[in-house]
């Protein structure tokens, strides 16, 4: 690449002879991988079908029809649902916090029955890269879909929980990354590729302090809505617009914290 950020033409021609290898490669795990998701028994708690006209397009969406759903052999509707959707995961989720998660699954949400598929990842076996790979895979054509509504989202007007249960929140939610009070320094942040925002710095990361502290705390219900593209933040797709609004509230307090 050149100093002005150009490819060299060179480059890509050399390129050119691997993409498909590349991409058959890339196939093949994801392959693997839809094979592990049905080996561990994954379809008895995690559905891959977006119902429509309920409350699964707000939180798992979009909707897709059931022929697309049922195309793939065999089809993996599931057989009932106790943890989230999965069918647009790949959207919503990064391959960062897929691994982390499968491999401990109560450090990122306390209480949660989801066993831990450390065993997946140990030296050696390539299954847990797989099924992160196939994960990723799932509903990725729909982010820009996805995205798109995070942008033009904004919390409905709502009751707010009392401050004990939302520091109850933000410990079950928010601690294990950004520690206990909010300074990046969770039990998780040094297994991240990036730390942890520090809420009691003057500034935020993803956006600039605002004015008007209505539109900030909307903007930081976003991202506690639905994370951040890429990276280990993940949305809350399942909690109640007043528990995101009281956690964004609680965000913004801690700036002032001693």
């Amino acid at each position: 690449m050149r100093a002005d950020g150009r490819i060299i033409p060179g480059v890509i021609l050399a390129l050119l002879p691997v993409l498909p290898a590349l991409a058959q490669d890339g196939a093949a795990l994801i392959r693997r991988g839809r094979a592990v998701y049905v080996a561990e028994g994954c379809i008895h708690c995690h559905s891959q079908y977006v119902r429509p006209h309920t409350s699964d397009a707000d939180r798992w969406g979009p909707v897709h029809s059931l022929a697309e759903v049922e195309a793939p052999r065999p089809p993996l509707l599931g057989n009932r649902r106790q943890g989230p959707d999965m069918q647009n995961v790949g959207a919503r989720r990064s391959a960062e916090w897929q691994r982390l998660h499968l491999q401990a699954p109560r450090a990122l949400t306390p209480g949660s029955r989801m066993p831990a598929y450390a065993h997946l990842f140990r030296a050696g076996r390539p299954d847990g890269e797989a099924l992160v790979a196939y994960l990723g895979s799932l509903g990725a054509a729909t982010q820009d879909d996805w995205w798109l509504a995070a942008a033009q989202w904004s919390p409905a007007p709502a009751a707010l929980p009392p401050p004990r249960a939302t520091e109850r929140l933000f410990r079950n939610y928010c601690a294990g990354c950004h520690g206990a009070a909010g300074r990046g320094d969770g039990p998780l942040a040094a297994r991240l590729s990036r730390p942890p925002r520090d809420f009691t710095r003057a500034e935020w990361l993803y956006f600039p302090r605002l004015a008007d502290p209505a539109a900030e705390q909307r903007a930081l219900a976003r991202i506690i809505r639905f994370g951040l593209p890429g990276g280990a933040m993940a949305g809350h797709e399942y909690l109640a617009d007043g528990e995101i609004s009281a956690l964004a509230a609680y965000v913004q307090a801690l700036r002032a914290s001693p």
